[in-house]
C-alpha cells in the first residue's frame, strides 16, 4: 500500500520557488534558439514558445506580487497562455513549421509549473513572513500522485495507440488526442473555478486550429448568434419562434437557394452543434431549475471533439451540467480513459470487419454469403459505438462524468430492448422531449392506447429527424422508400414488443442474478432472434432500394444445402449469444461494485496494460518480427484506408447522386460530408454528356473549364489533350491512351496529367534520336470499364493510326467490367459482341432484371468478361498495327492487394498483351499527401510525377521489346 510522506503540500507549493523554475525553463528555451534568432526570418516555433514561456512567466508573477484586486488580470493571463501553449504543442498553433519537441516541451513545462502558482497563493495579500508557516505544512499524496501519474500515462499511451493505427480522420490523432493529453495535464493542475472557462478556450482553440480563422469566426457567429436569440428578454414563445424563423434562414443557405459558399466547410460541424442540441437546451430552459451560465452554456455547445466528429451522440445540457464534477474526480478520469480504449477496440474491430468480411451487396450470391454479409453489415455500427465511447471517454478526462451511450447492444433480447441499448442518448433525448410530453398529454386515453400512440410519434419523429440531420449534414434531405419502410417495421415490432411486455413483464437487468442453463439457452434464443431480425433490417436500411433488399435476399432457395447453412449460422450464433450473455452477468455481479474503487495496480492491468500490448502489435519492428501474413494483417490494421466495398462506392459517387453510400456504416460518411457542395461530378459540368449508345459518356470536344480546382480543357477530338492531327507525321512515335477518370487526370490541370508529363519527357530527352516526335493521345473518359476502352479503339484510336497502345489497368478492372456488363443488359442494350453477350446470358444476365441482380450474376464470371476484352484488344491492336501493352497503375482509393494484381496480370499476359507493372508506383508514400482533396482520392499533381516518372522507368527497362526510343521489329505475341 501506498502511503502518505511528509514532503510537499500538492495545494500549496512554494510560490517563490515557481518564479524560479519557470524562468530557467524560460531561459532554456530561449537558449535553444538564442544564436539563430537572427538568422530566421519572420517568427518561427521557438520564437513562440519563447513568447509564451515569458507570458507564462509574467502571469505568474502578477499572481505573486499583485495586490489581490489586480491578481485576476495574471490568473486569466496564465489561463490563456495555458491554452495556447496546449494548442502549441498539439501543432494547432503553426506558425512558419510545426514546432519540433524542445519547443512543445519548453512551453509545456513552463505554463505546467507557472499555472500551480493559481493553487499555491490563496486570495490575500502576498507575505514573505509566511514562507517557513508554509515549508512547516507541506506534504504530498502519494496515492494521489501516483493515481494522477498512472492516469496520465494510461492517456498518454492511449494518444501513442491511436496515432499508430491512424484512428479516424488525420485531425483526430495528429491535433485532437495530442490536444487532449496536453491539455488535460494543465486541466488537472488548474484551481477548480478554472477549470470549465479553460476547457470552454481549449474547445475555441480547437475549432479554430481545425477549421482555421475564417471559417471559425463564420461558425463562432451564427452559434453565438443562436444562443443570444435563446437568451433573449422576451417571452419563452417568441424566442421559439425566432429560432425557429433563423433556422428557417440557415435552411435556405444550407439548400443552395441563397448562395454562400464561404459557408461550405463549417455546415456539418454547425449542425451537428446546434440541431438537436439547442432543442435540449430550449426544453431545459423552460423546464430545468438551474440557470445556465455562460461557461456551461458555450462549453455545451462548443464541445471539444465535436470539430472533428460531425456525427456526435446529443448531449443533455441537464446531464452535462448535472454530473459536471459528481464524483471524486480520479475516478471519473479513470472511467473516461477506459471508455475510450473500449473505443479504440470498437473501432479496430470495425476496420476488421470492413476490411476482410464485409461484402458488396452485389458479391453475395449464396446463403454462406448473406449469413457473411447481414452480420458484417449489422456489425459495423461498431464504428458508431466507438467514436461515441471515445468521445464521451474524452469528455471525462474534463470532468463531465456523462453516462454512457451504449450498452451490449448486440446481446438486446428483444426490440424494446434494443432501443434501450443502441444509442442511449438518442433514446433519452426522444423520451424527454417528445414521448413524455405527448404520453401525459393523452393519458386520458388510457395507458396502452397512451403508449402506442407515443410511440408510433417518436418513431415517426425519429425517421424524420433522421432526414433532418442528413440535410444539415449533407445539403438534401433524405427520403427513401426503403428508409420510410425501414422505420414503418421497426415501430410495428417496438410496439407489439412493448404491448407484450406490458402484459407479461420484462427482464429489466441482464445480471441481476445467476441465471439457470434453461433461463440462459432461452435468452440466447431470443437475443439470436433479435440480432437477425435486426441484420436483416439493416440491410434493408442500407440499400439502395426495396428491389435490391428483396434481390438480396433471394439468394436463398428452399434446398436442404441452403436451409442447413442457416440453421447452422442459427445455432453458432445462439451459442456465441450464449457465452456473451453469460460473461457478462458474471462481469456485472462480480466487478459492478467493486469497479467504481478499484485499486491503483488494477485499474492500470485493464487499460494501460491493454494499451501496451496494442502498441507493441502496432509497431512496425514488432510486425516484422512476426512477419507473414500475421505482419501484413497487423499493418493493414494500422492504415485508415477504404475498403474495397468502400472504394467502389465512391468511385459510383464520382458521376452519381448518391444518398445511401454512407448511412452509419462507413467511412465514406467523412469524405461526403467533407466534401464541399461546389464539387460537382464529370458529369455535371458542360465538358461532359451523355451519348445515348454503349460507351454512355463522352466528353465534349473543345471546351474548356475549371474542373474541381484546374483548368481542363478537351481538343476538337473529345479528348483532355492536346490537339492532334488525325494522321500522324512522318517519322512519329504514336501511342493510344486509354483508362478511367484518374488516367484522364481529373483534379489536375491540363499539364499535369502524366501522360503529358511522359510525352514531355520523351521528346526533350529522346526527340531526335529514336524518333523525331512522341505523340500520346488520351482517350481516357471518367468511368470506362475494359468494355467501354475495347469500343473506343475499335470506333476511334485504329483512325489515329497508333504505334502502340498503353491500356491502363487498375484495381477494380474485372469488376467494373462485369457491373457495366450488368448495366447494359439490365437496361436492354445489345453490345455488338455476340459471344461476350452469350457468356453472360448463360450467367444469368437478363433485361429487365436489375442492375443489382445481373452483377450478381455476372461477378462471378468476372475472370471470364474481362479475358474476353482483353483478347478482342489484342485482336484489334495486332489487325491493325498496334502494340499492345497493358500497364497495370494503382488507384489511390481501392486497396492494393499483390494477388489482385498478379492475377490481372495473368490474364493480360495470356491474352496477348505485353505487361508492364507500375503497381509499386506509390510504394513508401504518405497517400494522403497524393490525393486531390480528403473527399477526393484521385491523383493529385505530385502523383501524377511520380506515375510518370514510373512509366518512363519501366519503358525503359522494357525497350528490347518496346521500339519507343528507337525503330526496331516488333516483338511476336
Amino acid at each position: 500500500m501506498l502511503r502518505r510522506l511528509t514532503i510537499i503540500n500538492w495545494e500549496r507549493l512554494v510560490p517563490f520557488s515557481l518564479v524560479g523554475i519557470g524562468a530557467a525553463v524560460m531561459a532554456l528555451a530561449f537558449a535553444a534558439d538564442l544564436l539563430r534568432i537572427g538568422e530566421q526570418s519572420g517568427i518561427g516555433p521557438k520564437q513562440v514558445s519563447v513568447a509564451l514561456s515569458g507570458f507564462a512567466i509574467l502571469g505568474a508573477g502578477l499572481v505573486l506580487v499583485s495586490p489581490v484586486g489586480l491578481r485576476p488580470i495574471g490568473e486569466w493571463l496564465l489561463v490563456g497562455v495555458a491554452v495556447l501553449a496546449a494548442a502549441f504543442a498539439a501543432d494547432l498553433l503553426v506558425i512558419n513549421g510545426l514546432p519540433e519537441w524542445p519547443a512543445k516541451l519548453a512551453v509545456l513545462a513552463s505554463t505546467c509549473v507557472t499555472v500551480l502558482s493559481l493553487s499555491a497563493v490563496a486570495a490575500e495579500p502576498w507575505d514573505w513572513r509566511k514562507v517557513r508557516t508554509w515549508l512547516g505544512q507541506v506534504s504530498l499524496d502519494r496515492l494521489k500522485v501516483g493515481t494522477f501519474l498512472s492516469i496520465l500515462l494510461q492517456l498518454s499511451l492511449l494518444g501513442l495507440v491511436v496515432r499508430l493505427f491512424h484512428l479516424e480522420t488525420q485531425a483526430v490523432y495528429l491535433n485532437i488526442i495530442p490536444l487532449v493529453v496536453y491539455g488535460f495535464l494543465i486541466h488537472y493542475l488548474l484551481p477548480a473555478h478554472y477549470r470549465l472557462p479553460y476547457f470552454l478556450l481549449l474547445s475555441l482553440a480547437a475549432l479554430v486550429g481545425i477549421l482555421g480563422l475564417a471559417n471559425s469566426v463564420w461558425l463562432l457567429a451564427i452559434g453565438l448568434g443562436l444562443v443570444g436569440l435563446a437568451h433573449l428578454p422576451v417571452a419563452y414563445g417568441l424566442r421559439v419562434f425566432l429560432l425557429l424563423t433563423a433556422g428557417v434562414l440557415l435552411a435556405v443557405i444550407r439548400a443552395g437557394w441563397i448562395e454562400a459558399s464561404g459557408l461550405g466547410v463549417i455546415w456539418p460541424i454547425l449542425a451537428s452543434m446546434f440541431m438537436f442540441r439547442l432543442i435540449v437546451y430550449m426544453y431545459d430552459l423552460r423546464h430545468g431549475k438551474a440557470k445556465p451560465t455562460l461557461a456551461s452554456t458555450l462549453s455545451y455547445f462548443f464541445l471539444l471533439p465535436n470539430v472533428v466528429f460531425p456525427f456526435f451522440p446529443i448531449v443533455d445540457y441537464g446531464t452535462f451540467r448535472r454530473t459536471y464534477y459528481d464524483d471524486e474526480q480520479h475516478a471519473i478520469y479513470q472511467k473516461g480513459l477506459r471508455w475510450m480504449f473500449r473505443g479504440i477496440v470498437h473501432l479496430l474491430l470495425y476496420r476488421y470487419l470492413n476490411y476482410y468480411v464485409m461484402l458488396s451487396p452485389q458479391e453475395v450470391t449464396n446463403a454462406t454469403e448473406l449469413v457473411r454479409y447481414l452480420v458484417a453489415n449489422f456489425g459495423l455500427y461498431v464504428r458508431i459505438s466507438g467514436q461515441f465511447h471515445l468521445i464521451i471517454g474524452l469528455l471525462h478526462l474534463f470532468g463531465f462524468n456523462l453516462p454512457e451511450t451504449h450498452h451490449l447492444y448486440f446481446l438486446a433480447s428483444s426490440f424494446t430492448n434494443i432501443w434501450r441499448r443502441i444509442n442511449i442518448y438518442w433514446k433519452d433525448f426522444m423520451l424527454k422531449v417528445f414521448y413524455y410530453p405527448v404520453y401525459f398529454r393523452i393519458r386520458q386515453w388510457g395507458p396502452t392506447t397512451s403508449m402506442v400512440l407515443a410511440t408510433a410519434i417518436v418513431f415517426f419523429l425519429t425517421w424524420f429527424l433522421h432526414a433532418y440531420q442528413w440535410f444539415w449534414l449533407r445539403g438534401s434531405f433524405l427520403l427513401t422508400a426503403q428508409d420510410v419502410l425501414f422505420w414503418l417495421i421497426l415501430t410495428l415490432l417496438i410496439i407489439a414488443n412493448m404491448l407484450y411486455e406490458a402484459r407479461r413483464g420484462r427482464d429489466r437487468a441482464l445480471g441481476r442474478r445467476a441465471r439457470s442453463l434453461g433461463e440462459t439457452v432461452a435468452l440466447a434464443i431470443r437475443t439470436a432472434s433479435t440480432f437477425t431480425i435486426m441484420a436483416v433490417l439493416w440491410a434493408l436500411w442500407g440499400g439502395d432500394s426495396i428491389q435490391d433488399w428483396i434481390s438480396l435476399l433471394s439468394v436463398v432457395q428452399i434446398t436442404p444445402g441452403d436451409i442447413a447453412v442457416l440453421v447452422f449460422a442459427f445455432l453458432a450464433l445462439m451459442a456465441v449469444m450464449g457465452v456473451a450473455i453469460w460473461a457478462s452477468a458474471r462481469g456485472e455481479m462480480g466487478l459492478g461494485a467493486k469497479r467504481k474503487q478499484a485499486p491503483l495496480v488494477r485499474s492500470f492491468a485493464a487499460t494501460g496494460v491493454p494499451l501496451i500490448f496494442l502498441l507493441l502489435l502496432g509497431h512496425p519492428a514488432i510486425q516484422s518480427r512476426l512477419g507473414g501474413p500475421v505482419q501484413a494483417f497487423l499493418g493493414d490494421l494500422t492504415v485508415n484506408r477504404l475498403s474495397e466495398r468502400e472504394a467502389v462506392l465512391l468511385q459510383r459517387g464520382y458521376y452519381e447522386d448518391l444518398v445511401g453510400v454512407d448511412r452509419f456504416n462507413s467511412q465514406l460518411w467523412e469524405i461526403y460530408t467533407k466534401r464541399p457542395s461546389d464539387w460537382p461530378s464529370i458529369m455535371e459540368t458542360e465538358v461532359a454528356r451523355q451519348t445515348g449508345d454503349n460507351l454512355m459518356v463522352e466528353l465534349v470536344p473543345s471546351t474548356t473549364i475549371n474542373f474541381q480546382g484546374a483548368l481542363l480543357s478537351t481538343n476538337r477530338w473529345g479528348m483532355r489533350d492536346r490537339d492532334y492531327e488525325l494522321i500522324p507525321q512522318a517519322d512519329t512515335y504514336r501511342v493510344a491512351l486509354t483508362g478511367p477518370s484518374f488516367v484522364m487526370g481529373s483534379g489536375v490541370a491540363n499539364d499535369e496529367v502524366f501522360e503529358s508529363l511522359l510525352e514531355d519527357r520523351l521528346n526533350r530527352e529522346n526527340g531526335g534520336s529514336g524518333y523525331a516526335r512522341y505523340e500520346i493521345l488520351n482517350f481516357a473518359v471518367p468511368g470506362y470499364s475494359a468494355i467501354q476502352n475495347l469500343m473506343v479503339l475499335e470506333q476511334k484510336g485504329v483512325s489515329f493510326q497508333p504505334d502502340a497502345l498503353f491500356f491502363i489497368a487498375h484495381q477494380r478492372e474485372e469488376s467494373d467490367t462485369a457491373r457495366y456488363l450488368a448495366d447494359r443488359i439490365s437496361v436492354g442494350a445489345e453490345l455488338p459482341y455476340a459471344d461476350l453477350m452469350e457468356l453472360a446470358h448463360q450467367a444469368g444476365g437478363e433485361a429487365g432484371a436489375t442492375m443489382v441482380e445481373n452483377e450478381r450474376h455476372l461477378q462471378p464470371i468476372g475472370s471470364e468478361i474481362l479475358a474476353w476484352t482483353y483478347r478482342r484488344v489484342v485482336e484489334t491492336s495486332r489487325a491493325n498495327g498496334v502494340l499492345p501493352i497493358w500497364i497495370f497503375v494503382p488507384t489511390l482509393e481501392n486497396p492494393l492487394r499483390e494477388e489482385t494484381v498478379t492475377h490481372l496480370a495473368r490474364l493480360a499476359e495470356e491474352s496477348g498483351f505485353l505487361v508492364l507493372d507500375l503497381s509499386d508506383a506509390f510504394d513508401h508514400q504518405d497517400v494522403e499527401s497524393l490525393v486531390v482533396a480528403y473527399w477526393d482520392k484521385h491523383p493529385n499533381a505530385a502523383g501524377h510525377r511520380l506515375l510518370a516518372e514510373r512509366l518512363y522507368q519501366a519503358l525503359h527497362e522494357r525497350q528490347d521489346v518496346i521500339p519507343l526510343f528507337g525503330p526496331s521489329e516488333e516483338p511476336t505475341s
